[in-house]
């Protein structure tokens, strides 16, 4: 008799792990489709990492540590773009370093900000949220690291909304450009060392 109890806990959960597969799956499957189809160079694309899957309350409620790294990666390529360009006041249009930075930062801020104009309290259960980390190489011709952040229905079948977050590392030397910041401003000594992750 007791083995007769166990029987729907066993049916249960092996039920339960086949809709989790089930559900990784799909994500798998929609998120690097629509990398490949959203990205300019999807020959060079590689997917580094899916993490598993949140719950999603609205499209707009982030935690407070989602918050804080999203700020954190915001501040970090906005000192980058910065330093790189003498705020702005003296571009290489040639850099594909810094070309890359900055059309990564208008999708960042484009894809973020428009989202979290709206109402940021957390709602009911609205689908899943997903960060994918992958590296491509951008329309200038530079390999980058990235993570997009997606959410999805609630059959992880719909991309409702996604936005790109470039992901930095600091080093000794700007490997990936070999060039150095054309100046330096007092009080950024570690700026110039953030650098896209280099990728061979």
């Amino acid at each position: 008799m007791k083995k007769l109890k166990f029987i729907p806990l066993i049916m249960f959960s092996v039920m339960l792990l086949a809709s989790c597969q089930s559900r990784e799956s799909k994500i798998e499957k929609l998120v690097t489709s629509h990398l490949e189809q959203s990205l300019e160079n999807p020959q060079n694309l590689k997917v580094l990492e899916i993490a598993q899957p949140d719950s999603a309350f609205g499209l707009n409620y982030f935690t407070k540590q989602e918050q804080a790294y999203m700020m954190n990666t915001i501040t970090d390529v906005t000192k980058v773009l910065m330093e790189r360009t003498d705020y702005m006041t003296n571009p290489n249009l040639d850099d594909a370093y810094t070309m890359t930075l900055a059309d990564l930062e208008m999708r960042m801020s484009s894809g973020l900000f428009s989202g979290m104009l709206g109402e940021a309290k957390k709602g009911a259960w609205s689908g899943w949220k997903v960060r994918v980390t992958y590296t491509c190489k951008s329309k200038y011709g530079c390999m980058y690291k990235a993570q997009r952040w997606y959410f999805l229905d609630k059959d992880c079948q719909t991309v409702i909304r996604h936005f790109d977050l470039p992901i930095v590392s600091t080093g000794k030397t700007e490997k990936a450009t070999n060039q150095k910041p054309k100046s330096k401003k007092k009080g950024q000594g570690g700026v110039s060392r953030i650098v896209l992750s280099e990728i061979k």
